[in-house]
């Protein structure tokens, strides 16, 4: 398997278990085991690229109302030319860049938290099993750190209320450690609920360092 550019050993292990629990334990440090209980022989497949519109927001936790951003250098506001949108472009050169309750000259370690954003797809639903972040072009002060990801099935304005929105991730981003400019971090998996949610909502609650945003190039997302 290639993964980030390098060729990794990926082993499928199913099983059928009726009664009891079976673990897998490894002796390598640098071995992840993900699990998925339940599942048939379902494709997992991951969104990159798509033509839904994506909401950039601010000022905002999970299971808490949202704030539109704006293209600007204050509270509030993205980097223009650095907006939501570009999180699912497919493309690892441009970034989404997110001042939060900073403006762009405050350097301070909280500011870019509790921004994200959320989108909606048109036709279809899906079951996120897990997703992995790229890191932005400049300055690694800006790096998530931990993130909430949410789902819901609801659609138009009340995507912005906090109420329509099911935590179903609340931990590491996957770039604890540093992998570069424009690099991808590692996969990130979820424990579930695995339920069908047809929108979901990105936020990063902490990131590196002190600086002015938070910034990221890309999110990919796993699914049935």
């Amino acid at each position: 398997m290639i993964y980030s550019s390098i060729t990794r050993h990926c082993i499928l292990f199913f099983a059928n278990i009726n009664q009891g629990q079976l673990r897998l334990m490894t002796t390598n440090t640098n071995t992840n085991v993900y699990s998925f209980n339940n599942r048939s022989s379902i494709n997992i497949t991951s969104i990159t690229s798509m033509n839904e519109t994506v909401y950039g927001i601010w000022n905002t936790t999970a299971g808490s109302d949202s704030l539109s951003e704006y293209s600007g250098y204050q509270p509030g506001s993205y980097w223009p030319g650095e907006s939501a949108k570009n999180v699912l472009d497919g493309n690892l050169t441009t970034d989404f860049t997110s001042h939060g309750v900073c403006n762009s000259t405050l350097f301070l370690l909280t500011c870019g938290e509790n921004t994200g954003f959320y989108f909606k797809f048109r036709y279809t639903s899906m079951i996120l099993v897990g997703f992995r972040l790229s890191t932005s072009l400049w300055y690694l002060m800006r790096d998530p750190l931990t993130v909430t990801i949410e789902g819901s099935n609801f659609n138009g304005s009340a995507l912005t209320l906090g109420s329509s929105w099911t935590l179903i991730y609340n931990g590491p981003s996957g770039l604890l450690s540093n992998p570069g400019r424009g690099q991808w971090g590692t996969f990130q998996a979820l424990s579930g609920p695995f339920i069908g949610f047809s929108s979901f909502r990105f936020l990063v609650t902490s990131k590196r360092g002190v600086y002015p945003a938070v910034g990221y190039s890309e999110v990919q997302f796993y699914h049935f």
